[in-house]
């Protein structure tokens, strides 16, 4: 019995490896996905590969050129001449249009940063407030978009709100890692379970809060990108809507932190 006990235990100890293995690789390709898909490092990557293009053609027109006037020097037929040189200007042509284009990527506005992080394990207390931080940073990021591109809010207002989600987002992930921290003691200690496993469901407990603020200002930025072809009053209200839950998260964010400094002091 105690063989097949052992070879039991060993086989769930396999599977359990090869299941958070799998979620880990599963969550490694979403990281990547979502940095991808990112739209400020888009529009990053789109300035690199027009600038890339333009020195590309601006070197080709340099390169063709030059093997013109070479070739114009050794009395080289006319026809030769006319390819080579048309060869150098249609590298010219797309020199040019690749770097309008860049000139114009540059002056088209950055979305504002997103930080990307991975979520706790599955299984973890923090995954399911962290998973909806996540889904509803990529909506919110989204939207500040769309407000910076129609000019819907001014550049301070749209820095607070940028500012209090970053600072939530931060005050949660330092919550998570806290979270995991104490799920690893547990797992290793399980007599400590009884003492430990309160805090765990009191962290997870703030971390819905948060999750619930976060949402309210992403429903309150959703509500004013949709007014933008409607009335200004039904516009206003909005704002002050989206004003009001930007304090709320800012204050929460802010309590929280101190809250934490009080507890590792």
């Amino acid at each position: 019995m105690d063989v097949k006990t052992g070879r039991a235990e060993t086989w769930r100890t396999l599977l359990q490896r090869g299941v958070d293995t799998a979620a880990e690789l599963s969550d490694g390709l979403a990281q990547k996905l979502g940095a991808a898909a990112d739209p400020r490092a888009k529009l990053l990557r789109k300035r690199r590969w027009a600038l890339r293009a333009g020195w590309f053609f601006t070197f080709a027109t340099g390169l063709w050129t030059a093997v013109t006037a070479v070739l114009a020097m050794w009395s080289t037929p006319v026809w030769v001449l006319i390819i080579t040189g048309c060869i150098a200007a249609g590298a010219a042509f797309w020199a040019t249009l690749a770097f309008l284009r860049y000139r114009w990527l540059r002056a088209t506005p950055l979305p504002p940063e997103r930080t990307l992080r991975r979520l706790p394990p599955w299984g973890s207390a923090a995954r399911q407030p962290m998973a909806a931080l996540a889904s509803a940073e990529r909506g919110l990021f989204s939207l500040l978009g769309v407000m910076q591109r129609s000019q819907m809010l001014p550049a301070d207002e749209l820095a607070e709100v940028t500012h209090a989600a970053s600072l939530t987002a931060a005050a949660m992930a330092s919550t998570a890692t806290e979270i995991m921290s104490l799920e690893r003691a547990m797992n290793n200690a399980p007599q400590s379970r009884s003492h430990l496993a309160p805090t765990v469901r009191a962290f997870a407990a703030q971390l819905d809060a948060g999750a619930r603020q976060y949402n309210e200002m992403v429903t309150a930025a959703a509500q004013l990108v949709s007014t933008a072809p409607g009335p200004s009053t039904t516009a206003q209200r909005y704002r002050h809507e989206l004003s009001g839950a930007t304090d709320r998260l800012t204050g929460w964010a802010q309590a929280f932190d101190e809250l934490g400094q009080l507890r590792r002091a």
